[in-house]
């Protein structure tokens, strides 16, 4: 059975630019990978739309938002991407959402699940998809969060990057890089498909190069790297063994 991959994403290109990378690595793994989006970023997140397209509404920019998630989601080979459409700038969710996202983790059982950094005061939109995720996977692992049905704790929990440059001034210090040299330019043409955000392609190909930078340090020469995605883990590693570097 493949092993599978859950992103939750706060605006529709958020997962691509953050760890499009390393979903296309882990596609290429066979791994199934799925992605939630809690907004279509269609009020903060699509500035040269509205600029480009006098008199739109938001229905209009919904659509193309959504269009260009579900392109960017084809071309990386996610296997399902699910919107749900709370409206952005500013995001809510309520009880009752974070309690059915724990039972969407509770059908899916993720093996690995990616979201936002919970200290995020830049874009408070990523913070409370973020902290609701922290939130749904701990009611997921108690047994009676869905009935008959077994419960299921996710210690594989990664946050990728906050808005750059501001991951170090909020609080975001980064404990796992994963190479993406060799999927960088498919992921960079992923990120192409956000055309309402022209903006992001320099912008993660800056961050990629300067996560690439630190990383290529850390392996001291073993390996050379310029593309990398930054991620910080929830929980510490459990397991057999000790977590070694794989670089060889």
């Amino acid at each position: 059975m493949a092993k599978k991959m859950l992103v939750v994403s706060a605006h529709g290109a958020d997962w691509c630019t953050r760890s499009g990378g390393t979903i296309l690595k882990y596609v290429k793994k066979g791994w199934e990978v799925t992605v939630f989006a809690y907004t279509f970023g269609e009020h903060g997140e699509s500035g040269a739309y509205w600029k480009n397209h006098p008199g739109t509404n938001v229905e209009e920019v919904k659509d193309c938002r959504k269009q260009e998630a579900q392109n960017a989601a084809k071309f990386l080979g996610v296997k399902e991407i699910h919107f749900f459409d709370c409206g952005d700038y500013p995001l809510v969710l309520s009880a009752d959402q974070i309690r059915d996202l724990g039972h969407r983790i509770l059908k899916l059982r993720p093996d690995v699940v990616l979201t936002h950094w919970i200290d995020d005061p830049f874009n408070m939109d990523h913070e409370i998809v973020g902290k609701a995720v922290v939130r749904a996977i701990s009611a997921a692992a108690m047994r009676g969060a869905l009935p008959d049905t077994d419960p299921h704790f996710i210690p594989d929990l990664f946050f990728f990057e906050t808005t750059m440059p501001h991951s170090e001034f909020n609080h975001f210090q980064m404990d796992t890089y994963v190479d993406i040299g060799d999927v960088f330019e498919q992921k960079i043409e992923a990120v192409k498909l956000f055309a309402a955000q022209p903006q992001l392609v320099e912008y993660y190909t800056r961050c990629a190069l300067n996560r690439g930078v630190q990383a290529n340090d850390w392996s001291r020469g073993r390996r050379p790297i310029k593309y990398a995605e930054g991620f910080k883990r929830y929980v510490p590693y459990l397991g057999d063994e000790l977590p070694l570097t794989k670089l060889d």
